[in-house]
């Protein structure tokens, strides 16, 4: 079970890093004088990087019970 749990971990993981090195994550969380960042066509970018760090977070959660 644990290991089953640290891959699942390095691909959430790997997902996010790829999530995060697109333009689409780049445009979406920068910052803009105007609030472009907030613009409606970055909604679903944010919800998507929301996920994938929940999903990340519940991994590791689930993993440091093995540590106990």
């Amino acid at each position: 079970m644990r290991e089953h749990l640290e891959t699942e971990l390095a691909q959430a993981a790997a997902e996010l890093k790829a999530h995060m090195a697109t333009w689409e994550y780049a445009f979406a969380m920068a910052g803009g004088c105007h609030g472009g960042a907030e613009h409606p066509a970055h909604r679903a970018t944010r919800a998507r990087t929301d996920e994938l760090v929940r999903h990340c977070r519940d991994l590791q959660a689930r993993l440091a019970e093995f540590a106990l």
